[in-house]
């Protein structure tokens, strides 16, 4: 299968980063730019310089790289760093900070419209759908929703073929999802992702969840990890 892009949105506590999580064990090779300090499988850095370092060093490997910005001019040095590796997903948490309908950055711009070339993935979140630039939601192969209550966002979300009426949208169970699918390419990734067992739509207290819990439970370390 060619690179993917999946979009994955939703209200605070609704489900989404339960699920990157759980997409995360099935993916040798990633970069997450973690505003929010979700994220803990992988090697945590934050400093755009020590993500250039690493990255030199460990290329040929798989590698999990965890980025936690402290400041906006060094996350769009980590953006351009980013840009230049090839072969791995890049899962962008708060991608409207970055991608909104007022501006989008360069570097995000680049591998949306050619990373295809360079086999880099992307699954991008947000809680903000309505601020999402469009050009990124037009070449998205899947785009998966959870819980959405905000009025602004269900309006906006009406556009789409979401499998779900607006008030089943409203009142979606924690960790379950609609999903819109706008070409033969995004069928073909959903195919993949529940193939995969990538996407929750069960039970998150299922044997799946028990698994994942042991796996984040453990400690990683740098030595561990080159």
């Amino acid at each position: 299968m060619s690179n993917y892009i999946v979009g994955v949105m939703g209200k605070k506590g609704s489900g989404k980063s339960f699920a990157v999580k759980y997409v995360l064990k099935r993916i040798p090779r990633y970069i997450i730019l973690d505003s929010l300090h979700e994220y803990e499988r992988g090697i945590i850095f934050h400093n755009a310089n020590e993500v250039r370092e690493y990255i030199k060093r460990y290329s040929s490997i798989d590698f999990k790289i965890i980025y936690r910005p402290t400041n906006d001019e060094d996350v769009f040095q980590f953006l351009n760093i980013i840009s230049h590796v090839n072969n791995y997903t890049f899962i962008a948490e708060e991608i409207d900070l970055y991608c909104n309908s007022y501006a989008i950055d360069p570097n995000i711009l680049y591998n949306i419209k050619y990373g295809r070339h360079f086999n880099r993935n992307l699954i991008w979140i947000t809680r903000a759908p309505f601020e999402i630039n469009r050009f990124l939601t037009r070449n998205s192969d899947v785009i998966i929703t959870f819980r959405q209550t905000e009025p602004r966002d269900l309006d906006y979300l009406k556009k789409y073929s979401f499998n779900v009426t607006k008030e089943e949208l409203m009142n979606l169970p924690e960790y379950k999802y609609a999903v819109h699918l706008d070409n033969p390419q995004g069928e073909q990734v959903l195919s993949y992702f529940d193939r995969s067992g990538m996407f929750l739509s069960s039970d998150p207290q299922d044997d799946s969840e028990q698994e994942y819990t042991e796996i984040e439970d453990e400690k990683i370390e740098k030595d561990e990890e080159i």
